[in-house]
């Protein structure tokens, strides 16, 4: 019974059998229909590019406002075990995985007690070396990082530069 309902054959409506005036409406009907999915794909592909320049804006790594507070985020961090908030505050243009995990494994928990951090100036207003001391495990504990600005947000640079290639490899 393909093509037909109850038996009878399917309707058909050429539109040359109908007055011009229906002609002109179903014209009509058919452009608004076409407008009307033009405007609805313009909606949509506009809400997506706001969509994705938002999201590009939110995501990624956050760091912090001011080398006192990276510095207090990144010993939290560690103290906590917290790799998420250690992305969060590594430089985005250093490959910080490797490192961010070693650091953990190292130093997480209640291992690192830091006692003194020396804030240090260098050539660039963007940077600062910070230098850490305290106990490890009941050791002795000193290390050098180095902070970053990106536009008004301070990181710690952790792991290699993504851009930096070992010595021979170029």
């Amino acid at each position: 019974m393909t093509g037909s309902w109850a038996g009878r054959p399917p309707l058909e409506i050429r539109t040359a059998d109908l007055p011009t005036q229906d002609r002109n409406l179903m014209t009509q009907h058919r452009i608004s229909n076409w407008r009307t999915s033009i405007f609805a794909l313009a909606v949509v592909a506009t809400c997506l590019v706001v969509g994705l320049v938002v999201y590009a804006r939110s995501s990624g790594p956050d760091g912090a406002a001011s080398p006192e507070a990276v510095v207090a985020d990144y010993v939290t961090a560690l103290r906590d075990k917290n790799c998420g908030r250690l992305a969060d505050i590594a430089d985005p243009e250093n490959d910080s995985a490797t490192e961010i995990n070693r650091r953990i494994s190292e130093l997480g928990g209640d291992r690192l007690v830091i006692s003194d951090r020396r804030f240090d100036e260098t050539a660039s207003a963007a940077e600062v070396r910070v230098t850490l001391s305290g106990q490890s495990d009941a050791s002795p504990y000193s290390d050098v990082i180095w902070l970053r600005r990106i536009d008004d947000a301070w990181f710690v640079a952790l792991g290699p530069h993504q851009n930096s290639n070992p010595k021979g490899t170029l």
